[in-house]
């Protein structure tokens, strides 16, 4: 157990990292430092109050006398959507007459209507307090989702900390006025002031994207922990972010914006970009494009590969020692010290259909394959002939993309006035 804890603190410490990188790219979210234990909660100012009883307050008077939980959060931080579980049970097992929490949306982008959608997707108890001025997160001084505050019966900061590592007992022992200690979340504004004092540090980790003119001559250079991407249309940055998503995983009401673009990425310590890279990337391109970038599981027709009896004899593991590649141009298929997934996602760029490999089959391949583009019975043929794989039509559950421009671009281009139509 003490080593799966450990393993589950390094995955939500990356995590924690991420979530706030996506907070610096909304811009500077708060001007306050995270308010000290032992000082009086800022006010409570929201927009809108969800799923609180009629006539409901979120004012310290009325709160008076309860433990109130503040978990802020936004609805596309996948460690906000982890916790909430755990959150849920911690309400179920506590005295409601003594605990309110309340999930503090902040961002301008998220309204009513975003978080009630997100809301109907995932369940969340409790209230919901939504702040589209962003002055709640503003003066509790909040940069990393999720953020919780803890706020004892008299109004009084008891902690702040992250939602996983509350539990009932704690918070029942803040309600007795019961001393307790809690993790503490790092003060971001305090470290990110320490961190720009050393004018002579270089940085730890770099991303730029910039429109490019129209004419732009397509460019790339991609190795070890640097990536220069020049002249590049905004559906294959995402698919570039998302390892090379083959382009039928869009799914067809997608929305990208025009131009070509620029991308510079890289980091000092030189780790592998399949490590490293796409995270952050994915975050980089979603906020500069200014677009939401949701996966979503569709059931669909697709193509799956099957191992047989004659896989075992013409499959031999790769005799390379160096690099590696997998790609489908011109009618030619190669791999080179690569897994049968990546055949699998260089067979979907050339068939332009969902290719799954259920072959079971590990290890790294040398494969060469030829086949006209979209042709699903040539490519059936070669992969059976030359590799003993079968290429079966099925329904499967497909991972998929849904891009869309974020909810104040939409705002923006609603209230355009609207040109009268021409006689």
């Amino acid at each position: 157990m003490k080593v799966l804890s450990c393993v589950r603190g390094s995955v939500r410490s990356w995590r924690l990292l991420v979530t706030f990188i996506s907070a610096m790219f909304l811009g500077s979210l708060s001007a306050a430092a995270l308010p000290e234990p032992g000082t009086p909660a800022p006010p409570l100012h929201f927009t809108q109050l969800l799923q609180a009883p009629p006539g409901a307050k979120a004012d310290w008077n009325a709160l008076r006398g309860k433990v109130v939980v503040l978990e802020f959060w936004e609805t596309h931080c996948a460690p906000c959507i982890e916790e909430i579980p755990h959150l849920s049970k911690l309400i179920n097992e506590l005295d409601p007459a003594k605990f309110q929490f309340i999930s503090v949306d902040g961002l301008p982008s998220e309204d009513e209507e975003v978080v009630q959608k997100s809301l109907t997707k995932r369940k969340m108890l409790g209230w919901v307090g939504v702040d589209t001025t962003g002055s709640v997160f503003a003066s509790y001084g909040v940069r990393v989702f999720p953020t919780t505050i803890i706020v004892d019966g008299q109004g009084r900061v008891v902690a702040v900390t992250r939602p996983e590592i509350l539990t009932a007992a704690d918070l029942r022992a803040v309600a007795d006025g019961k001393t307790v200690k809690f993790a503490q979340l790092p003060d971001m504004s305090a470290l990110m002031k320490s961190a720009s004092s050393a004018s002579d540090a270089k940085p730890l980790i770099e991303f730029s994207l910039i429109k490019a003119p129209l004419d732009a001559p397509f460019g790339m250079s991609y190795g070890g922990c640097r990536i220069d991407i020049n002249g590049m249309k905004a559906k294959a940055l995402i698919s570039f972010a998302y390892q090379d998503l083959p382009k039928d995983r869009f799914l067809p009401t997608c929305v990208f914006p025009e131009g070509l673009y620029n991308l510079h990425t890289a980091c000092k310590n030189g780790e592998d970009n399949d490590n490293l890279i796409p995270p952050f990337l994915q975050i980089a391109i979603a906020y500069g494009l200014n677009l939401r970038i949701e996966s979503k599981t569709v059931a669909q027709k697709a193509y799956v590969l099957k191992a047989t009896e004659a896989s075992k004899k013409l499959l031999t593991p790769t005799a390379s020692t160096g690099g590696s590649m997998w790609m489908f141009s011109n009618g030619k298929l190669t791999l080179k010290n690569r897994s049968i997934d990546n055949l699998a996602n260089s067979l979907e760029g050339g068939l332009e259909v969902p290719i799954v490999n259920e072959t079971g089959i590990e290890g790294k391949f040398d494969v060469e394959l030829e086949f006209p583009e979209k042709d699903v019975e040539a490519a059936k043929a070669a992969l059976l002939k030359t590799l003993g794989l079968e290429l079966i039509e099925a329904e499967r559950p497909i991972q998929m993309l849904e891009v869309s421009p974020r909810a104040e671009t939409k705002k923006a281009e609603e209230a355009k006035p609207q040109e009268p139509p021409k006689k």
